[in-house]
């Protein structure tokens, strides 16, 4: 499948600079703890669950972890590489804020499932509940991020942005959380583990307005050059998403299935309905896209 990416509109270089100044006042507004949440309920409710609403909720906390884990390890390349002190200074926030998220998972992990030693333990205890999606998904990130250690050309630099904050942060990690916000009430009273998720998805949305804001400003700067970097990256993801659906499909043990309650279709089907809002808001609209 091959998908063109039609301009919504025009972008005016002054208004992308203005939110780069916003996105980071609203971090300055709006600091949490990850020690804050309080998790009493959530613990009684999980000793609660049979055997397979637990290992249910294990599953998506498992995806939850090592997201974070992989989006926390994979910052630094941007840091060396921004283009910009702005770019810059909110790729810092955004350091914090995933090494925080990361810790929040932690302690769910301690705090609520019983999965006591911290980082390493919880690694290891996540590491055969993740499905060949997301490390397929993960792999394809890492590649892209990695070329910064090398290539600091701006293409470069746009195609990671794109790469790690559109499509894997905007597209693929917002669908699971939408997913599984909708699994928490359906197995029991978790109301310390959806106001975590709550806190986290603010601040990743805020980050997801990173690399919308950063796209919008290389479109406005050379909007050829731009369309042509975001569309063949955009491309290949589509690709690559449609190769591990039929994975997915192939996996007798269905452990995507398990953990969401939904089929893998309908989670690329969520997944490329947040891929074509964040488009839309970068100022382009997919075309040939399901």
């Amino acid at each position: 499948m091959t998908i063109d990416l039609d301009p919504v509109g025009t972008l005016d270089a002054r208004t992308c600079d203005r939110s780069f100044e916003a996105l980071y006042r609203h971090w300055e507004r709006h600091q949490w703890s990850s020690l804050q949440v309080d998790y009493t309920v959530d613990t009684a409710s999980f000793r609660r669950l049979d055997e397979r609403a637990r290992e249910d909720l294990l599953s998506i906390f498992a995806h939850f972890f090592v997201g974070e884990f992989e989006v926390a390890r994979l910052l630094a390349p941007f840091l060396l590489a921004a283009p910009d002190y702005d770019v810059q200074l909110l790729l810092a926030t955004q350091v914090a804020d995933e090494h925080r998220h990361l810790q929040s998972i932690l302690r769910v992990h301690d705090e609520v499932f019983g999965i006591v030693g911290g980082i390493d333990v919880v690694q290891a205890f996540t590491a055969d509940r993740i499905e060949p999606v997301a490390v397929h998904l993960f792999s394809a990130l890492e590649q892209v991020v990695r070329a910064l250690e090398t290539e600091r050309d701006e293409d470069s630099f746009l195609r990671a942005m794109i790469g790690y904050h559109v499509l894997t942060e905007g597209s693929v990690a917002r669908a699971n959380q939408t997913l599984a916000s909708r699994r928490f009430p359906l197995v029991g009273a978790f109301p310390g583990l959806v106001e975590a998720q709550r806190l986290a998805v603010r601040d990743e949305l805020r980050h997801v307005g990173i690399g919308i804001c950063y796209a919008r400003r290389r479109l406005a700067r050379d909007p050829v050059r731009a369309r042509q970097v975001i569309g063949d990256l955009v491309d290949t993801f589509v690709q690559l998403g449609e190769y591990v659906v039929d994975q997915a499909l192939s996996d007798t043990e269905g452990r995507l299935a398990g953990a969401y309650g939904l089929d893998p279709v309908t989670v690329w089907t969520e997944v490329q309905r947040q891929l074509r809002l964040r488009l839309r808001a970068i100022g382009l609209e997919a075309v040939g896209a399901a």
